[in-house]
């Protein structure tokens, strides 16, 4: 963790946002995934305040998480390089926010979805923005 902050406040100025913006949106999923998928009851009574009728889609949706995580540290290694795949995190952050909208009548707590939304519509807009500020430094290769 300590070398993975060292690289990206080292990366340069331009980079360091992106950077920070792709690492903390990772470590989110990863964090969040573990937990909904090892504490499921834990979590559904947390921020649902509900029984659980199906643990078996409850914990897919934690290893979904979990695997996502991976998908969006991956560009750390080499953020000139993964352009491609910052534009596929933001792709993915946006239907995210799409299915949560369409989709939140469906919880037993729809206002926590709601809740979640608007904080992957935050990580779209984080991303956006450190990604356009960041331009410069990507194109110059």
């Amino acid at each position: 963790m300590r070398q993975i902050l060292r690289k990206i406040f080292s990366a340069p100025v331009k980079l360091q946002l992106l950077a920070l913006s792709v690492f903390l949106i990772g470590m989110h999923s990863l964090i969040l995934g573990t937990f909904i998928y090892f504490f499921t009851e834990l979590f559904y009574r947390l921020f649902f305040k509900a029984g659980i009728e199906n643990y078996f889609f409850v914990k897919q949706s934690g290893l979904f998480l979990l695997c996502m995580s991976f998908f969006y540290l991956a560009p750390l290694a080499d953020l000139k390089r993964s352009l491609p795949q910052v534009i596929a995190m933001i792709l993915t952050k946006i239907l995210a926010v799409l299915f949560l909208l369409f989709n939140a009548h469906l919880a037993a707590k729809p206002e926590m979805i709601l809740i979640a939304a608007s904080l992957d519509f935050s990580m779209v807009i984080v991303l956006m923005l450190s990604l356009k500020n960041a331009q410069s430094a990507l194109n110059a290769r």
